[in-house]
C-alpha cells in the first residue's frame, strides 16, 4: 500500500509539474518560422523566403527589435545554420563579415510586442546558407530580436524547419533568369494594365513587388548569365541595385568566381559603362582567395587594388562623357597612394574635362576635398556655371547637405578665392532683388558689409511671402546684410498670422535681436512659453548672437517646460559668459536636490520613461553646461563640485566622460572639412571638453586657459587638403599670440 501512494504522489507530482511548464510555457514570447506559402522543396541557386512571426502572451512583458530585417543590418538579430548534414552547404558571406566593417545605428528605443499584434519578418534564408548539394537539410535559426521589458535582458528564441535541395536542371535555370530580367527594370516603365477592379496604388505595389521579387531572385541563381547580369547593374546606384548586386557577386561560389572576374574585366573596357565604387570594391573582393581570415583579406585587397585602378585608369579616356566622368569619381576615391607627377596632372585634365557631366552630389564633394586639383583659372567658367544654377523652385533655397544652396555656395566660395571681385559682383546680382537665390549662409565666406539698397525689398518680400523656404532665406539676409532700418516691418511680420509661425518669428526675432536689444528683449518674454519657444534661442542663434540672449537663456533656465529648458542650457553651453556661470550653479543645485533619493528614476527605463525622459536628463544636461560652457574655464574645483552633486550612475557617468577632456595636454579637434554639413561651421574647433562655435570663440576660449598651456592634435591627423592646412595655421597663430603650444601627439 506504501508503495502505490508513494506511486500515486510521483504521479501527481510529475502531473502538476507539467501543467506548471505548460503554464510557463504559455507566458513566454514565442517564435514561428516557416518557408514563405509553406513550400519547402527548392533548387540550388533559389531564393529562399522565410516568414518568421513573433507573437507575446500579453502587452507589458516584452519588447521587439524596431526593425527585423536583413543580414548585417542594423537590428541582425537573427543566427541561422544547419543541425544536419554537416556538409553540402556553407556560409556564403562568412569571408565578407570578417572585414573590419563599419556598422551604424539610430539608437531608437525597443516598441512593445503586443499580444494583439505578433510581429512579421520576411527573410532570405539564403543570406546565411548556401545550398551547393542536393539533399534533406534540418535548419535552426535562434533569434534575439525580442527581450524582456523588466531590466531589458535578450534572451534566444529557437525554431527548426526540413527543406528538401533538389538539382537545378539547365531548363529550369534558363527560365529562371528570362523571367528575373523580364521584371528588373519594371520600375522604370509606366504603369502596369489594370486586373479587375484594381486601383492604381495597387498596379504600383504589384509591379514593387514583382521588381523586388526579381532583383532578390538574381543574387542567389549563380548562373553564368545572372552573374553577367549582375555586372551590369553595378553601373546604377538607384534602387539599391548596386549594393544588391555587389552582395550577390561577393556570395558565389568559389567555382564561379571566375566567372565574376571576367565579367567585370569586359566591363571595364565597354565605353558607355561607368565604374562605380561599388563595381571596384567588389571586384577587389572577388580577387580574395576563399576562406581568408581578416588580416590576409586586407593585405590582398591592398594588393589588388593598384593592378584594379591601373587597368581602369588606362581605359578611362575611352569612355563616353557621362560613364568617364563616374569612373573618374571612383579612381579619385581609389587612387590617393597612386600619385606620381604624370598621374596626378591627368586625374586633374581628367576630372575637369568631366566636371559638369557629374551629379551635383559628385560635383559638391569635389569642389570641397579635391580643389587643390582643380584650383586654377581655366577651370573659372565651370564654377561660374554651377554659381548661376537657377532657383527653380523653393526647395532649391533649402540650406541643407547636397542641395542646390550648398553646390551654388560652393562654387561661389571658389570663385571667391580665384576672382574676389568677379564673385562679389555676381553675389550681388543673385541676391540684390525681391526674389534672391542665396540664402546669408550659403554665402558666409563673405567679410562682414551692409546693403541699405537692397533691404526693403528684402523686408517687404519677407512680410509679403507664404513660402516658408523663402522666409528663412529672406530673413537670413536681412539679419547678416541689414541695417536695422526695417524694424517695423519685422514687428508686422510677428504680428502676423502664417502657416509657419515659427520661421516668421525666428527671423523677425532675430533682426530685433541684432539691430534693437531693447525691443528685442520685450518681444522674446512673449514667446515664453509659446508654441516656438522649444528651439527658438538655438535656431536664433544661426542667424546671430546678442547679450539680450543670454539673458533671456538665465530666464529660461527656470522653465516648467523641460524644451524650453533644454534649449537655454544649449544656448550657453555655446554662447555663455562668465555672469551666466552663477545663475547655472544654482539651477543645478536646485534639480540636483530635488531629485536626491530618486535615482532609480534617471537610471532604469520604466514603463513611462518617454514621458519622464526630458525631465531626467535635464539634470544631465546642467551639468554639461557647467562643464562645457563657453564663458568661463572649468578648472578642477569647478569640475569636482559638479561631480559631487551628479545623481544616479547614469547621469554621473556621462558627466565624468565630459569632463575626462580636461587634462593637459588639452587636446584640439579640427572638423572634417571634407565631410558635408549644415550648421556646423568650417571654422569650429574642439578644444579639451569644450566645443568653440568660431575661431573667435576659440580664441576667447583660449585665454581662460593656464598660461603657456599645451595643446595636441591626434597622431592620426593629416591635413589633407588646403582648407584644413589653412585652419590649422590660423589655430597655431592664435596659439602662438597667447604664449601656448600646439603638438602632434605621438600617442
Amino acid at each position: 500500500m506504501r508503495k502505490i501512494r508513494i506511486f500515486l504522489y510521483l504521479h501527481s507530482l510529475c502531473a502538476a509539474l507539467t501543467l506548471a511548464a505548460l503554464h510557463l510555457n504559455a507566458q513566454q514570447a514565442t517564435l514561428s518560422f516557416q518557408a514563405t506559402n509553406g513550400q519547402s522543396t527548392f533548387h540550388i541557386g533559389e531564393r529562399i523566403p522565410l516568414k518568421l512571426t513573433f507573437s507575446s502572451p500579453n502587452d507589458t512583458d516584452y519588447l521587439i527589435a524596431p526593425l527585423v530585417r536583413g543580414r548585417g543590418d542594423e537590428f541582425d538579430c537573427n543566427r541561422f545554420e544547419v543541425v544536419s548534414p554537416a556538409a553540402g552547404w556553407s556560409d556564403p558571406l562568412e569571408m565578407y563579415f570578417r572585414q573590419d566593417l563599419i556598422r551604424t545605428g539610430h539608437g531608437w528605443s525597443w516598441p512593445p510586442l503586443q499580444k494583439s499584434k505578433p510581429v512579421e519578418a520576411s527573410l532570405d534564408l539564403n543570406e546565411w546558407i548556401r545550398f551547393d548539394q542536393p539533399g534533406d537539410y534540418t535548419i535552426k535559426v535562434t533569434s534575439f530580436c525580442v527581450s524582456k521589458i523588466q531590466g531589458a535582458v535578450h534572451y534566444s528564441l529557437s525554431k527548426t524547419i526540413t527543406l528538401k535541395i533538389v538539382p537545378a536542371t539547365p531548363e529550369w535555370q534558363n527560365e529562371k533568369i528570362k523571367s528575373i530580367q523580364s521584371n528588373l527594370d519594371l520600375l522604370d516603365q509606366p504603369a502596369p494594365q489594370a486586373q479587375p477592379g484594381e486601383s492604381s496604388q495597387s498596379q504600383w505595389e504589384r509591379q514593387g513587388e514583382l521588381f523586388e521579387s526579381a532583383r532578390a531572385d538574381l543574387k542567389y541563381l549563380a548562373t553564368p548569365a545572372a552573374i553577367d547580369e549582375m555586372t551590369y547593374r553595378l553601373r546604377d546606384e538607384k534602387y539599391n541595385f548596386a549594393d544588391q548586386c555587389s552582395m550577390g557577386l561577393m556570395g558565389l561560389p568559389p567555382t564561379m568566381r571566375e566567372i565574376a572576374i571576367a565579367s567585370m574585366n569586359k566591363r571595364i573596357e565597354q565605353p558607355d559603362f561607368p565604374i562605380t565604387q561599388w563595381f571596384f570594391s567588389t571586384l577587389s573582393f572577388l580577387h580574395v582567395a576563399p576562406g581568408s581570415e581578416k588580416e590576409s583579406i586586407r593585405k590582398q585587397r591592398e594588393a589588388i587594388n593598384p593592378v584594379i585602378w591601373s587597368a581602369i585608369f588606362s581605359d578611362v579616356t575611352k569612355k563616353e562623357p557621362a560613364a568617364r566622368a563616374q569612373t573618374v569619381q571612383t579612381l579619385l576615391g581609389y587612387g590617393r597612394n597612386i600619385s606620381t607627377p604624370e598621374v596626378k596632372q591627368r586625374m586633374a585634365s581628367l576630372l575637369k574635362l568631366s566636371f559638369l557631366d557629374l551629379d551635383s552630389r559628385s560635383q559638391t564633394d569635389d569642389l570641397r576635398n579635391e580643389w587643390d586639383r582643380l584650383r586654377s583659372s581655366e577651370f573659372l567658367p565651370i564654377l561660374q556655371t554651377l554659381a548661376r544654377l537657377p532657383v527653380q523652385s523653393d526647395s532649391d533655397l533649402e540650406v541643407w547637405v547636397y542641395d542646390r544652396q550648398q553646390l551654388k555656395g560652393l562654387a561661389l566660395k571658389r570663385w571667391y578665392e580665384l576672382d574676389p571681385e568677379g564673385a562679389h559682383r555676381e553675389i550681388v546680382a543673385q541676391i540684390g532683388s525681391a526674389t534672391p537665390s542665396l540664402a546669408a549662409q550659403t554665402i558666409g565666406f563673405l567679410p562682414e558689409e551692409q546693403f541699405p539698397q537692397f533691404e526693403p525689398l528684402w523686408a517687404q518680400a519677407l512680410l509679403d511671402t507664404t513660402s516658408q523656404l523663402r522666409e528663412r532665406a529672406l530673413g537670413s539676409l536681412l539679419v547678416r546684410f541689414g541695417t536695422g532700418a526695417m524694424t517695423s516691418l519685422m514687428i508686422a511680420k510677428l504680428g502676423e498670422k502664417s502657416n509657419y509661425p515659427c520661421d516668421a518669428h525666428i527671423v523677425a526675432l532675430a533682426y530685433l535681436v541684432r539691430f534693437d536689444p531693447n525691443l528685442a528683449r520685450q518681444r522674446l518674454r512673449q514667446e515664453f512659453p509659446g508654441e516656438c519657444s522649444g528651439q527658438l534661442l538655438r535656431l536664433i542663434s544661426e542667424l546671430t548672437t546678442s547679450p539680450v540672449l543670454n539673458d533671456q537663456a538665465v530666464e529660461n533656465l527656470n522653465s516648467t517646460e523641460p524644451e524650453t529648458v533644454r534649449d537655454a542650457l544649449q544656448y550657453l553651453t555655446s554662447y555663455g559668459r562668465k555672469e551666466d556661470e552663477g545663475p547655472l550653479w544654482r539651477r543645478y543645485l536646485e534639480w540636483t536636490a530635488a531629485y536626491e533619493g530618486k535615482e532609480n528614476l534617471l537610471d532604469h527605463r520604466g514603463n513611462d520613461w518617454d514621458k519622464t525622459f526630458d525631465n531626467s536628463i535635464i539634470g544631465e544636461e546642467l551639468g554639461s553646461a557647467l562643464i562645457r560652457g563657453q564663458g568661463w574655464f572649468a578648472d578642477p574645483k569647478l569640475i569636482g563640485r559638479v561631480l559631487k552633486e551628479c545623481v544616479g550612475e547614469s547621469m554621473c557617468k556621462q558627466l565624468k566622460n565630459d569632463a575626462d577632456g580636461a587634462v593637459a595636454p588639452y587636446q584640439l579637434h579640427f572638423p572634417d572639412l571634407a565631410m558635408p554639413s549644415v550648421g556646423i561651421a568650417a571654422d569650429s574647433i574642439g578644444v579639451a571638453q569644450y566645443g568653440t562655435r568660431s575661431l573667435k570663440l576659440f580664441e576667447a576660449k583660449i585665454t581662460q586657459f593656464p598660461p603657456g598651456s599645451k595643446f595636441v592634435l591626434g597622431r592620426w591627423y593629416r591635413p589633407s587638403n588646403s582648407d584644413e592646412r589653412t585652419l590649422e595655421a590660423e589655430v597655431r597663430t592664435i596659439l602662438e599670440k597667447h604664449g601656448m603650444f600646439l603638438e602632434i601627439s605621438q600617442d
